[in-house]
């Protein structure tokens, strides 16, 4: 079969194509922290090249590049000047990108996108085929590529918090289990906005900084961190117990495994809410569908379709009761136990 081509769709698959390009042209401004340095005024690659450590014909050609895509802007004296998209590669801005961009232009994720054929060949991970160990098992060793993965799951959590709260209605809980949910980030967030009480658990412990943080008047007292596997066992007696960004780390039986857990400790009553990317049908594009890659090359989990969500439920006791769209990319997929189980 002839398939008919124009030429806008030539142009259009060849950027696709060349992506990778505007990926590291990203990464480069934000390791160089340009934005910190044009936020004060603007400079031309020559002023600005010795602040950075770089080669000025060499910066200039970067900025040129960038500046064509709108991350700063020339100026006809060959001055380069901040955008609202160059703020956003601020370290401090409000819904800052520099830990996203510094992420996936390092060569921890960089290395892995390479191999993607093999995940794709053997759907196991390509992290794991690159670096001969699990992506955590990794963090674990290496922590400077540990710090970097943390701020940039910051970064999403400090955008993705406000969007959950809004959109999570918990005037009937009374205790919040947060399945886990890490330093308690997303917790802290819900104590300031409701009177609630919250369990944060995960395996690691509370750092010195997270126990002044629940150490605050606004929140004092209703924050309780408790270490443990979520493969064992989870804490009882919640009124509503939420996992953000969990199950999309796991296979479709560890996933199970972890919600089987949740039920055990859940009472009757008891919700459970599951903060996640949902895949949509069709073939509009979707954030979930490309972030769905992402953890098949690096950890070997996958984002789900309501359908699958539906499925991986029943398999663990639970029922899909309704799923809510947030202002972000993640959307609220609750469940309650089933009667049948």
């Amino acid at each position: 079969m002839t398939v008919e081509r124009n030429q806008d769709e030539t142009t259009r698959l060849r950027q696709l194509i060349m992506g990778f390009r505007i990926t590291q042209l990203i990464y480069v401004a934000a390791k160089l922290e340009l934005s910190e340095y044009l936020t004060r005024g603007p400079l031309t690659a020559q002023e600005l090249a010795p602040m950075v450590d770089a080669d000025a014909g060499a910066l200039y050609r970067l900025l040129r590049a960038l500046a064509s895509l709108g991350v700063f802007v020339e100026t006809t004296d060959a001055r380069f000047e901040m955008t609202p998209a160059a703020q956003l590669l601020q370290r401090n801005a409000p819904g800052s990108l520099r830990s996203t961009a510094m992420l996936y232009g390092d060569e921890l994720l960089w290395r892995a996108y390479g191999r993607m054929s093999h995940a794709i060949k053997t759907g196991q991970p390509a992290f794991e085929h690159v670096y001969s160990q699990p992506f955590y098992d990794y963090l674990g060793e290496h922590p400077n590529s540990a710090l970097l993965f943390q701020e940039a799951m910051t970064g999403f959590s400090e955008m993705e918090s406000a969007a959950i709260i809004a959109a999570c209605d918990v005037s009937q809980i009374h205790t919040l289990v947060d399945v886990g949910g890490g330093q308690g980030a997303l917790a802290a967030a819900l104590l300031r906005a409701h009177a609630l009480q919250a369990v944060i658990f995960d395996r690691s412990g509370p750092t010195q900084d997270t126990q002044r943080i629940f150490a605050l008047d606004d929140i004092a007292g209703r924050g309780r961190f408790i270490q443990g596997d979520f493969f064992a066992h989870v804490p009882d007696g919640g009124d509503l117990y939420l996992l953000k960004s969990i199950l999309h780390n796991w296979d479709d039986s560890a996933a199970a495994a972890i919600l089987r857990k949740c039920r055990d400790a859940m009472p009757k009553h008891a919700r459970l809410l599951v903060a996640e990317r949902v895949i949509p049908l069709g073939n509009l594009p979707s954030e979930a569908k490309l972030f769905d890659i992402n953890m098949l090359v690096t950890m070997g989990g996958r984002e789900r379709t309501e359908a699958e969500y539906a499925s991986l439920f029943r398999t663990a006791g639970l029922e899909l009761t309704k799923v809510t769209p947030t202002t972000s990319h993640l959307s609220l997929v609750e469940a309650a136990r089933s009667d049948r189980n």
